[in-house]
C-alpha cells in the first residue's frame, strides 16, 4: 500500500506548509506520547516515607 497515494487521494497533497507529511504523522505521534507520559506521571501519588 501507498501511503503518499492515498493521503494525495484524500486530501489532494503529501505536504503541509512544504515539509512532508510523514514529519507531521511523526511528530503527532511523539506529542500523543508526551501527554500520555506526563499524564501518568501526574497522575501517580506520592509514596509516603515509612516511620521507623
Amino acid at each position: 500500500m501507498n501511503w503518499n497515494d492515498m493521503w494525495m487521494y484524500l486530501f489532494g497533497t503529501i505536504t503541509l506548509w512544504g515539509v512532508n507529511m510523514g514529519f507531521w504523522v511523526a511528530i503527532g505521534v511523539v506529542f500523543l506520547i508526551v501527554i500520555l507520559m506526563n499524564l501518568v506521571f501526574w497522575g501517580m501519588k506520592p509514596k509516603k516515607p515509612e516511620e521507623l
